[in-house]
């Protein structure tokens, strides 16, 4: 009886075998599709995060209490407040406030102050070699080796000072940064700061009629009063082609307002050149500090698998017993 029980289990086992491949089989295709999809098409909590990470200066200095810049967008997406970010200071938090629907505020000062963007710079000659500073960096910005020199990669340093700390020596000072030679470019050019951001026009010249004379004489056929009053609006100025601008000056000459309109489109493109830069700058050194992050993860999985000096002193008893 139990022989024949056995045999018809088998026999049915082995008619559902095709089953339950195809089924495995299905399974496994939908998780996949799932996968690719949540992947593809990620989830509005998802492109909130990346929105608001996308405001942040990513320094990755921790100074918000999180282990980077990514990490307290998604605790803003959770509700953490938004003022504690002092490398992005005053204008990350009025982007962040627009972009959540929220009263701008004060930085708040538990957290740090807001100061010029700075960089890290070794005093090569004081350098010891300790690569304690190439331990903190968490951008990968200093190299060097074991008692040789170590040197800042100017570049991708992101001012965060983590790097100041570990110093035995305190061989490394904060410099200005990119900001303050930028600034400098625009002196050399002698292009009026005061057009930077510039508040309603005032005396000695008059303001905007919109009489379109401008537009009637561009001769690229833009529309130089519109782009006058979006001149701090970045998107409407790409919208409007600024780019196609070949500063002429002949909507400086034809105004009956005298309003220098040449000079406040040659800054609104530096000032968008610079936004453009540190977007790119913030990508790099983003990526530069998830993949410092995931290195970490591998060493620090690597150590753990690696046996202890004890089970290397049983591993070598055991190998001596045998000899």
């Amino acid at each position: 009886m139990t022989d024949v029980w056995l045999t018809n289990l088998a026999a049915h086992a082995v008619q559902m075998a095709p089953s339950v491949i195809l089924l495995t089989l299905l399974g496994a295709i939908i998780a996949a599709a799932l996968l690719f999809v949540a992947k593809r098409y990620p989830s509005d909590q998802d492109e909130v995060v990346e929105k608001i990470n996308a405001c942040l200066p990513q320094t990755q200095c921790a100074q918000c209490g999180h282990p980077g810049c990514r990490p307290y967008a998604v605790a803003i997406a959770a509700g953490e407040a938004i003022n504690r970010c002092p490398p992005g200071g005053e204008a990350a938090i009025k982007q962040l406030a627009q972009l959540l629907g929220q009263e701008t505020v004060a930085l708040d000062s538990n957290f740090g102050e807001e100061q010029i963007p700075k960089i890290a710079k070794i005093r090569e000659q004081e350098c010891i070699g300790c690569t304690l500073c190439i331990q903190a960096c968490p951008v990968d910005a200093i190299i060097g080796a074991t008692q040789l020199m170590h040197v800042v990669l100017q570049d991708i340093c992101t001012g965060c000072d983590l790097c100041l700390e570990p110093c035995p020596v305190d061989c490394i000072d904060m410099v200005d940064g990119p900001s303050a030679e930028q600034q400098s470019v625009s002196s050399a050019n002698k292009i009026d700061p005061a057009f930077l951001n510039a508040a309603p026009m005032t005396s000695p010249h008059q303001a905007c009629i919109r009489c379109g004379f401008c537009e009637e004489k561009c001769p690229k056929n833009l529309a130089p009063q519109e782009l006058f009053w979006q001149r701090n609006n970045s998107d409407a100025l790409a919208l409007l082609d600024l780019d196609s601008c070949i500063e002429c000056r002949i909507c400086d000459r034809i105004c009956p307002s005298d309003i220098p309109l040449t000079d406040y489109f040659v800054n609104a493109k530096q000032r968008i050149d610079q936004e453009v830069n540190q977007r790119e700058r913030a990508k790099i050194t983003e990526v530069r500090f998830e993949d410092r992050t995931k290195r970490l993860e591998v060493d620090q999985t690597r150590v753990k698998t690696r046996p202890s000096r004890k089970d290397k002193s049983q591993l070598l008893a055991t190998l001596k017993s045998k000899q």
